[in-house]
């Protein structure tokens, strides 16, 4: 008896890390199938924790876009220009003065300096994943012009803010210890860069959403003939995204 109230209890505890809504369909579930296990019950219940990890992460949006509900392109906006105010505030509030001057492979000037380093940044970034964002063939769902030059409009926003926020962390960085500013700032912009890219992926063409519920289909041996990748859904109904499980260059 004592063993069935532990189990519950770790039922119980995993069902914490599952959405809410979802959750009392998840714990009713989990609860049934338990009282049909007569072995190896403890091994189960375990088993529970990692299930509940799996909801977490596969019923919303991928990485921290869910913490902090980016799903719509405003509030993500909003969220990095909340981000970058708050790293200009405390640039210019810490003590001493903010750093004006970044010396990168013998550059002296400050633009000069940024320039180099968000180029740099594409080019490592560019070593480690491409940098396209994806392929939309033109056919009767395609999206209209207006709407592919809103999305490039939206990405040029994110990756302003990326470098507004890079910048005034470095200084703020450099004000306490001003040798780590110029890596600080190289590795803001590697960092800003290549989530702004997978966030861009990630979004409906036409509404800019992010895509939901990814669902993996296929299997890895039969990548040539057949589909083996992961697909999502835009919750407005314009269609979903084929992303390929493996790079291939035959087609």
């Amino acid at each position: 008896m004592m063993l069935r109230g532990l189990h519950l209890a770790i039922i119980q505890t995993a069902a914490l890390l599952v959405p809410a809504p979802e959750r009392a369909e998840w714990l009713a579930e989990w609860r049934a199938e338990l009282w049909y296990v007569n072995r190896r019950a403890t091994a189960f219940c375990l088993g529970s924790i990692c299930d509940a990890f799996w909801m977490n992460r596969n019923n919303s949006a991928a990485g921290a876009q869910r913490w902090f509900n980016l799903e719509s392109p405003v509030k993500c906006v909003m969220f990095l220009a909340g981000l970058t105010a708050l790293s200009v505030l405390l640039a210019f509030s810490l003590p001493g003065e903010p750093t004006t001057e970044i010396r990168q492979d013998g550059y002296q000037d400050f633009r000069l300096a940024c320039l180099y380093l968000g180029l740099l940044s594409l080019a490592v970034l560019s070593s480690v994943r491409p940098l396209r964002l994806g392929a939309y063939p033109v056919n009767r769902y395609a999206p209209a012009a207006p709407f592919r030059l809103l999305r490039w409009v939206f990405l040029a926003v994110k990756m302003a803010l990326v470098v507004a926020m890079a910048v005034c962390s470095a200084g703020a960085l450099g004000a306490i210890i001003p040798p780590l500013a110029g890596w600080a700032m190289l590795l803001g912009l590697i960092f800003g860069f290549r989530w702004a890219l997978m966030d861009q992926r990630e979004r409906c063409p036409v509404c800019l959403r992010l895509l939901s519920n990814p669902t993996r289909i296929g299997d890895p041996s039969q990548s040539f003939l057949g589909w083996y990748g992961t697909e999502l859904l835009c919750s407005r109904g314009h269609g979903f995204l084929y992303i390929p499980g493996t790079s291939t260059s035959w087609c």
